[in-house]
């Protein structure tokens, strides 16, 4: 049995986490909700040695602000917190709706919006939806801070331009008011599963016609896609039946999937335009 060599910090202040990394330490990972991180750590996914900095006790992370352009989330708000927030679903139901299908109830209230974007998978459910709403990442160090565009932070599976002792601070999402949001997924089950596919969407109309959409689709690459093509499509017709299937069509030419256990990359690509085919038709039935 291989015996794990890794030493636990507790952070108490990010001036306390700035002082540690001042001084050095051997490949931290950050501990937020831990949902992510002590599986890794349990199943020996981690070379030793390295240290853990508990950061779970940094309140000036856990709170949400209501600014007149901007809404700031701090990176240790769990899912669990986001959906049940009145003002973010009614600005942001995308985001609401792909955090209220994060694993359980039990997990929702442990994961955190920054861990789940620091983790880098490309099936992450918070991710899609903070593309199409125009994401922020605050990224802080003890050299500095620096604002990072969501769709310019992931490199691939995994792996981010973080620096290993960079902290997400915070996010945040321009307070702007869409007509329409939704969050879709497929999984092996409803609850509990890593998702195959997802697809964020939220749009505006002006005189009956699309003005503006942004859809990401997860799981089918190795970071999130955006859809332009098929953003671009849509924009400027009305939501007939005819323009949701054409729309289905071009998705499903954007996808890049790959095949892997979970799934084919031709069972991918066709989903992508079910799931839009899904979202326009109810964002038609609603309108």
């Amino acid at each position: 049995m291989r015996v794990r060599r890794f030493s636990v910090i507790r952070i108490r202040s990010l001036e306390h986490l700035f002082d540690l990394a001042e001084k050095g330490m051997t490949n931290p990972y950050f501990l937020a909700g831990g949902t992510d991180l002590l599986i890794k750590i349990k199943d020996d996914l981690l070379i030793p040695p390295f240290t853990v900095l508990d950061i779970s006790g940094l309140q000036e992370l856990r709170s949400i602000h209501f600014e007149q352009d901007y809404v700031r989330i701090g990176s240790l708000v769990t899912h669990g917190e986001i959906e049940k927030h009145p003002e973010l679903r009614l600005l942001f139901p995308s985001l609401t709706d792909a955090c209220h299908g994060v694993g359980s109830p039990q997990i929702r209230n442990r994961a955190t919006i920054g861990g789940n974007i620091g983790n880098a998978s490309p099936a992450a459910d918070s991710i899609p939806p903070l593309y199409v709403y125009g994401a922020e990442l605050h990224l802080v160090n003890s050299k500095g801070e620096r604002w990072v565009k969501i769709e310019d932070f992931f490199t691939g599976p995994g792996k981010t331009i973080r620096n290993p002792v960079e902290i997400i601070k915070e996010i945040r999402i321009p307070a702007e008011k869409r007509d329409y949001g939704t969050y879709l997924r497929l999984g092996q089950r409803k609850a509990l599963a890593i998702s195959k596919i997802s697809l964020a969407l939220a749009g505006k109309k002006k005189n009956g016609s699309m003005e503006d959409v942004k859809i990401a689709l997860g799981a089918v690459g190795p970071t999130v896609i955006m859809a332009v093509e098929t953003s671009l499509y849509l924009r400027g017709k009305e939501l007939s039946s005819e323009v949701i299937k054409e729309a289905g069509n071009i998705i499903e030419k954007e996808a890049e999937p790959i095949t892997d256990l979970r799934s084919s990359k031709e069972y991918r690509k066709k989903m992508c335009s079910t799931l839009l085919v899904k979202a326009l038709t109810n964002w038609k039935q609603v309108a």
